[in-house]
């Protein structure tokens, strides 16, 4: 049987050679521009016969269309809205699978939260302030031994389960909120409390971080918008999202902050995002800008390899009829 034809969308070489390497007999092409508009013959050709696709959404927007053999999508990244959105618009592709990147980003993102959590606690924010202005005083910052705080993080995928094991390193109480009900078996030692959405208000009033690593879907879209976090007025929580920035908006945020409902937004994805320069939450005391960094941009030595290492352990499990990981469900968007 033939190896399935495999396109490599990506702006680098990088990949794809390790790929090589790795998988010497797999019929594998590199595409590291988008397409013309004019693509070429022996392009088309190899497209109507791709059977697999690996890389950057961004750069797979003029492909999709062109692989009507398409079986399989591997993302190298953790999210896959945006992949989603590009498969619905493509109806001719039926029964795609989905897969992500589930392995790379967990460390990277615990460790921002974590991060996040201590730097907030610890008042660094309100010293680096003072020092600004060369301001010498001890008694107007308090912080507490995390041991006696809490957190509740808002989605226990690997990267939520990640987050909740480092948390406990640090004697945290940790909630975690799933979609459905976890079965006792399958619950992870390092949450303490399981909750579903419906008792979001209940996470949101006992906990002094909210972590949000929730997808873009139908279901999560405005879920903390409007008086949402009023339920945190009693904790003055910090709110941390990592997650994606349609969870909440800029105006539930302001009030939160204003209200006093919340200390602190530490925001690594925003909605629209880029931030607008304009936009209030630049300038709002409390408010943590970061630009879509909690992944670590992945770029240490050997970050490649472990995209690349990813798709070959993947590719044969594809080829050996073995179910995938990280699969993608598509109606839930995660």
């Amino acid at each position: 049987m033939p190896s399935p034809k495999v396109a490599i969308c990506y702006p680098t070489t990088d990949l794809f050679e390790i790929i090589k390497r790795e998988l010497p007999d797999a019929d594998v092409q590199l595409f590291t521009k988008p397409l013309s508009d004019n693509p070429k013959e022996e392009e088309v050709a190899f497209l109507s016969q791709v059977e697999v696709l690996f890389g950057s959404p961004r750069m797979m927007v003029d492909v999709i269309p062109l692989c009507t053999s398409l079986k399989w999508i591997q993302l190298p990244q953790a999210g896959a809205d945006k992949i989603l959105h590009l498969v619905s618009e493509n109806t001719v592709k039926k029964n795609i699978i989905v897969t992500r990147n589930g392995e790379s980003f967990a460390k990277p993102l615990a460790e921002h939260i974590m991060c996040q959590i201590l730097t907030t606690n610890k008042g660094h924010y309100k010293w680096y302030d003072q020092q600004k202005r060369a301001v010498y005083e001890r008694e107007s910052i308090h912080s507490k031994p995390l041991s006696l705080t809490s957190v509740g993080i808002l989605g226990l995928g690997c990267i939520g389960r990640e987050a909740a094991r480092t948390c406990k390193f640090f004697g945290m109480k940790v909630w975690g909120m799933t979609r459905t009900e976890v079965k006792e078996d399958k619950k992870s030692p390092y949450v303490d409390e399981y909750r579903t959405e419906s008792s979001l208000h209940e996470i949101l009033s006992e906990c002094d971080y909210i972590v949000s690593i929730l997808p873009s879907t139908e279901q999560t879209r405005g879920l903390l918008s409007g008086d949402a976090f009023s339920y945190c007025k009693n904790k003055k929580t910090t709110f941390i999202n990592v997650g994606r920035g349609d969870v909440t908006d800029e105006e539930s945020i302001l009030k939160a902050l204003r209200n006093k409902w919340l200390q602190y937004a530490a925001l690594d994805v925003h909605n629209p995002e880029p931030l607008p320069a304009s936009s209030p939450l630049w300038s709002e005391p409390g408010v943590i800008i970061t630009p879509h960094i909690s992944g670590g941009l992945i770029l240490y030595p050997g970050y490649q390899e472990d995209r690349a290492e990813l798709f070959v352990k993947q590719y044969r499990r594809y080829v050996n009829n073995e179910p995938l990981e990280y699969v993608v469900d598509v109606d839930r968007g995660y």
